[in-house]
């Protein structure tokens, strides 16, 4: 598995399809808002903790994680049905947090594969909070994280 790494206006090129893969493999977890923010970046987009990691095997879509302000404004992440539980998802977490030096994610209590990547990527709760969805939803942070840097 190869993993390649854009910042987000180097992502553009591939924007349509990385929108259709996480459509399709995001088990409806991936918010209208966060598609939105995604499909609305421009080559102007350089804040800083901004980076998408992309994972590929023989050329096919194996993964995808996004973050921007280091997972603050948004984090995004989906791995293809067929690469689960191979470490696909722990690869590009592991990757981000080593180039960006911290991470933040929010992840509703009720997402048991994403809190079991978090946490054995080494990543702690931090605050507990009803989500957008209503669910509760936990904050968590990995790598040299502050907890006010969401507050």
């Amino acid at each position: 598995m190869k993993i390649t790494t854009f910042t987000l206006p180097n992502l553009l090129p591939y924007r349509q399809k990385i929108i259709l893969f996480l459509r399709k493999n995001g088990e409806g977890r991936i918010t209208h808002r966060a598609l939105r923010w995604l499909s609305r970046i421009t080559t102007s987009e350089s804040t800083p903790g901004s980076i998408a990691l992309v994972a590929l095997e023989e050329k096919q879509l194996a993964g995808v994680m996004i973050f921007s302000r280091y997972g603050i404004e948004e984090a995004i992440t989906a791995v293809h049905p067929r690469y689960r539980k191979q470490g696909v998802g722990e690869a590009l977490l592991m990757e981000a947090k080593e180039k960006l030096g911290k991470v933040y994610t929010k992840v509703a209590c009720d997402n048991t594969a994403s809190l079991k990547l978090c946490f054995r990527c080494g990543l702690r709760a931090f605050s507990l909070f009803k989500g957008p969805t209503g669910k509760p939803t936990l904050w968590l942070g990995g790598g040299d994280y502050d907890p006010n840097d969401i507050r």
